[in-house]
């Protein structure tokens, strides 16, 4: 077990190096400077109340980019949150990481953090589906079971968050020493048809003396944590081992495993719906969402047209979602939503604003050859374009190889074909960081697949440099029979 302590970051500021091409349908300043960022911090602490009861929040992760990046997001607005309310209860903080040898990561120095031993890749894969979600429960386990790192946490209650959360204003300790508070998930509701899968782990059990509850938003006292984490641990592993139940809760299984655990060792949470929201593209959020709930989980993408109507199942013309970064940092000075998405949508800006905000607040944010909220959208080439374009009329129906992989092939209407499955291609129309010369439309293609976007550049008629948007992974392309 190690632990890490906080450092002030160094660095220079960076910024996207693919938006700057973009142009804001619709200016946005008529709410930049609204009520959607608080910034204000008071100078003077106040005596704060003898009935304060603090908590200590723990941040439950593993070391991986894609959660790195929401990890700094989020304790920035920790922290500033502290900030701007001197007695606030969430009086301390945690980074609970569990990663191969439980070694510290590059966090370390920037945030509180400790860690410890993920599940094994070979077990997990073996065993559980490589189903990563389930070092929550393996990682909290061993927390507590660490007294020396547990029982330095002076705070009586633990507040269980995700990396993907975003602190909308102050939260209140709402729990007592026998009811923890928690967030009633309307994908997590107890029915009938799981009662032969909760018996399978609690023999006495009933399914409906489950709650909709998962472990996170989740403010518990410490005693509490202790009597259900292992069985959490347990159910949870129990419950993707087995076949036919993985394939009944599917992705919420480990929130299962809690909400079984704990109504197994007789926990009851107190279910408070305005513990959080989870806004999407077709949510209708004015400004007053930010005095209604505590946390923004940003676990849904919002996507719209350039004139701000909605895009649904699909990524849009604007669109901010966090799968997008799963190899990279997301880019400085994201633009907002379009004028008529925010006015709908109040939820979308105000992340979009969080996210900048605690960006350029963090000194040493790394710069990827990334996009921003433009752009992640891109349509097959059409047959006039792919007509009308000298590259592409080069290129189409001739083999390649990727990597040194052979079978890539640009087909008529847009169509690719991979070794790796179908894709789609076309050609580059603006500026970017892998085509970064007049008119790139003569010299590049992009090739999506994979659910990568990939630019191309063609240095000749018989090789191309590819660029992963992202990460910026280079592969060489050749082809076939020169």
């Amino acid at each position: 077990m190690r632990r890490g302590a906080k450092y002030p970051g160094k660095g220079k500021k960076g910024r996207s190096m693919s938006e700057k091409e973009v142009d804001d349908p619709e200016p946005l300043d008529f709410l930049r400077e609204s009520e959607s960022l608080q910034t204000e911090v008071q100078e003077e602490t106040p005596q704060c109340s003898p009935e304060r009861k603090p908590f200590h929040v723990v941040l439950t992760t593993m070391s991986t980019t894609y959660l790195n990046w929401q990890s700094e997001i989020m304790y920035y607005h920790f922290k500033k949150q502290q900030r701007l309310n001197p007695c606030t209860e969430m009086a301390n903080f945690t980074r609970l990481v569990a990663n191969d040898g439980a070694q510290p990561d590059g966090l370390a120095n920037k945030m509180p953090s400790i860690f410890y031993h993920q599940i094994d890749t070979q077990t997990l894969d073996r065993e559980y589906g490589s189903y990563a979600v389930l070092n929550r429960p393996h990682s909290v386990l061993q927390f507590v079971r660490d007294t020396f790192a547990f029982n330095n946490i002076k705070e009586d209650y633990i507040f269980f968050v995700e990396t993907d959360h975003v602190f909308l204003r102050d939260i209140p300790n709402l729990a007592t020493p026998d009811t923890p508070v928690g967030y009633p998930f309307g994908y997590m509701r107890p029915s009938p048809s799981y009662d032969a899968y909760v018996k399978k782990l609690w023999p006495n059990g009933s399914w409906n003396m489950t709650q909709q509850i998962g472990p996170s938003p989740l403010i518990i006292y410490k005693d509490l944590l202790v009597k259900v984490a292992e069985p959490w641990s347990d159910f949870a592993k129990q419950l993707k081992a087995d076949p036919g139940t993985s394939r009944v809760f599917g992705w919420v299984l480990e929130m299962w495993g809690y909400a079984i655990a704990a109504a197994s060792v007789g926990i009851r949470h107190k279910l408070i719906a305005e513990f959080q929201c989870e806004p999407g593209t077709a949510s209708r959020l004015d400004a007053g969402y930010l005095q209604k709930y505590y946390i923004h989980h940003y676990t849904y993408g919002s996507e719209y047209t350039m004139n701000g109507a909605n895009m649904m199942n699909t990524i849009g013309e604007w669109s901010l979602d966090k799968r997008h970064y799963g190899g990279s940092y997301p880019p400085r000075n994201l633009k907002g939503p379009p004028r008529a998405a925010a006015e709908r949508n109040y939820a979308a800006l105000w992340l979009t604003n969080a996210w900048n905000e605690a960006m350029d607040g963090i000194e040493d944010w790394p710069t990827y050859p990334t996009l921003g909220t433009y752009g992640w959208r891109r349509e097959s080439g059409t047959d006039a374009e792919i007509a009308a374009s000298p590259i592409a009329q080069q290129v189409i129906d001739v083999h390649w190889s990727w990597s040194g992989i052979k079978g890539l092939i640009f087909k008529a209407h847009g169509e690719l074909q991979t070794p790796w499955g179908k894709g789609k291609w076309g050609l580059v129309k603006a500026r970017s960081f892998s085509c970064d010369v007049d008119e790139p439309e003569k010299f590049c293609l992009f090739a999506d697949f994979s659910n990568s976007l990939h630019n191309v550049y063609f240095n000749s008629t018989s090789e191309f440099t590819s660029r992963r948007i992202g990460d910026g992974e280079t592969v060489k392309g050749l082809r076939v029979g020169v």
